[in-house]
């Protein structure tokens, strides 16, 4: 197997390039912006036949004999040779812990410990990152497969050609398979394109759940995500606001981590900036002792490292069993990245909490995965910046932002 990169302007072009150079056998790893265009990484499969790949995505042929099986390792075997054995000190310290087929990064590393070592916590992410890989292969080949059958439904044949156009956009914007053929069968009736994405909005924007987080955010509030800045640029943008509501004497910001990471010294920073008090804890211990000695806190804003999350979770609510959770997900995020967090197990979100959503990013995968889990979104940002407020969001505000700025919608 090897990977390779595909620029275009949209990602209909895209993939198009892909069918060109690869056929229909390329596996697409990831499609996100970069730099005003559309990135595509296509995994390819340089030693099996064409032929043999094709029967082996088709789920009714059941004919295929396992003389025409490659001896060829796979893209699974592939990557866990190449990363993990050049590792094989940590592979054989934790040979036992972490099944392929889980997301979950094991606790057999923590067992007796309570903290992770930096060499523990380098195996933690390379364990996540390749596992995420794998899982993203596979959601590819289940798109392919709904894609394939939808092309057959009779849906689209009722459907006008201005509104099969519509369609086309949201294949452009990264709408999944599912949702696509959900969308599909809603405006199968409709006759023009301005209501149909006013039912779209309207259907799919009641199906999910709405956290008024900002009403009444008081007690301690747990921000966690992939990445400790930022969980810290949201920590802080919260407090910043709530702060005008409390005083920023009755607000404070504790980033919870083995260690004090680049995130804890941003917090650090522009906490003494704002006027918010900022505090470091790494153990359930310290965190107890730390959240004792506070007079009179009015909101206590937990920031997680971002690394072996549900541990992490596991130990703060033991020491705050009222605390309430909220994920972080950069608005670009993939179907199985969110998937990773939504439904993983003993993790009950209060709310999901999106960054980056900008004009041009389309969130389908996370209105397709939160209307599947019945997890409720509460805020969002647009920027990096601090000076860009968190704003509360809802399912339809949600739905109507992935329907604008849509390419090649029919005026």
């Amino acid at each position: 197997m090897e990977l390779q990169r595909i620029l275009a302007k949209d990602t209909q072009e895209a993939m198009a390039k892909v069918h060109a150079l690869y056929g229909n056998d390329a596996l697409v790893v990831s499609n996100k912006k970069a730099r005003k265009q559309t990135e595509v990484i296509v995994a390819i499969d340089v030693t099996v036949k064409a032929n043999e790949t094709i029967a082996s995505l088709s789920s009714n042929k059941s004919r295929i004999s396992n003389t025409t099986k490659s001896n060829e390792p796979s893209f699974d075997e592939v990557i866990e040779s190449k990363i993990f054995n050049s590792a094989a000190a940590l592979e054989s310290k934790s040979a036992a812990q972490t099944p392929t087929d889980t997301f979950m990064p094991t606790h057999n590393i923590l067992r007796g410990e309570g903290i992770p070592s930096l060499q523990d916590r380098e195996y933690l992410k390379t364990r996540e990152l390749v596992d995420l890989v794998k899982k993203e292969l596979s959601a590819m080949r289940r798109e392919l497969k709904i894609s394939q059958e939808l092309e057959t439904s009779q849906s689209l044949d009722k459907i006008t050609p201005e509104l099969g156009a519509l369609i086309s956009s949201l294949d452009a914007a990264g709408i999944p398979a599912p949702l696509r053929i959900l969308v599909s069968n809603l405006i199968a009736k409709e006759s023009e394109v301005n209501s149909a994405i006013k039912l779209i909005s309207k259907s799919l924007g009641s199906a999910i759940k709405h956290n008024p987080l900002l009403k009444d955010m008081k007690g301690v509030h747990i921000i966690a995500g992939r990445s400790s800045s930022e969980n810290a640029l949201m920590s802080l943008r919260l407090a910043k606001q709530k702060s005008r509501e409390y005083s920023g004497q009755r607000v404070c910001i504790i980033n919870y981590s083995s260690e004090q990471t680049k995130g804890w010294c941003q917090t650090q920073l522009l906490g003494l900036q704002f006027g918010i008090k900022t505090y470091h804890a790494g153990t359930p211990s310290a965190l107890s002792h730390l959240v004792a000695g506070l007079e009179e806190p009015k909101l206590i804003i937990i920031e997680t490292s971002g690394v072996d999350l549900q541990n992490q979770l596991t130990q703060i609510c033991t020491e705050f069993p009222t605390a309430k959770k909220h994920l972080l997900l950069p608005a670009d995020a993939s179907e199985v990245s969110v998937t990773r967090y939504l439904k993983r197990d003993r993790i009950s979100w209060d709310s999901v909490m999106l960054n980056q959503l900008e004009h041009d990013i389309h969130p389908w995968p996370i209105i397709n995965t939160l209307m599947a889990t019945g997890n409720a979104i509460s805020v969002a940002s647009s920027d990096f910046s601090l000076e860009d407020e968190a704003f509360s969001l809802d399912g339809t505000d949600l739905t109507k932002h992935s329907l604008s700025n849509l390419p090649q919608i029919p005026k």
